[in-house]
């Protein structure tokens, strides 16, 4: 997902206790959509840094995390991934329906009204095994609504 940059936040569920994480294969450019095991290939240094959030807290902000969920500046991007594109498809717009009902209450009618008409879903690759959809949740959409947990 090339808007993963400097300042990004990407939360990964963990399914197993203990478990580690990996980070390679890094890419100087490369496009949405990824079809043919090409990208601008290059050595990088990344400063990383890693946090727990608890489950309990993750639902309340996000909804159920079953896959990646990418913040930037400027969006939230929940994603969906199968060998299927069409349910790669599905996948990502269950995440955002979760994230939009966990973080904004808003309920699921509403919320593939809001999907269809304001959110843009991207083929993030179809070159392995595994095809990835994204979608980008603009957050400056929802500016009038109180955070979770923020009691107002």
């Amino acid at each position: 997902i090339n808007l993963l940059v400097e300042g990004s936040v990407l939360y990964l569920p963990v399914q197993v206790p203990g478990a580690l994480a990996y980070v390679g294969d890094p890419h100087f450019a490369q496009g949405d959509g990824e079809v043919a095991l090409t990208a601008l290939e290059a050595s990088l240094r990344a400063t990383l840094r890693f946090d727990v959030v608890p489950r309990a807290e993750a639902l309340v902000a996000f909804g159920d995390i079953t896959g990646p969920l990418v913040r930037t500046s400027e969006y939230l991007v929940p994603t969906g991934l199968d060998p299927d594109l069409g349910e790669a498809m599905r996948k990502a717009v269950r995440a955002a329906l979760d994230l939009l009902h966990a973080r904004y209450g808003m309920d699921e009618h509403l919320a593939y009204a809001y999907l269809s008409a304001a959110t843009d879903f991207d083929i993030s690759q179809v070159v392995d095994i595994v095809c990835g959809v994204h979608a980008r949740i603009r957050e400056s959409d929802f500016a009038a609504v109180a955070p979770p947990g923020s009691g107002a």
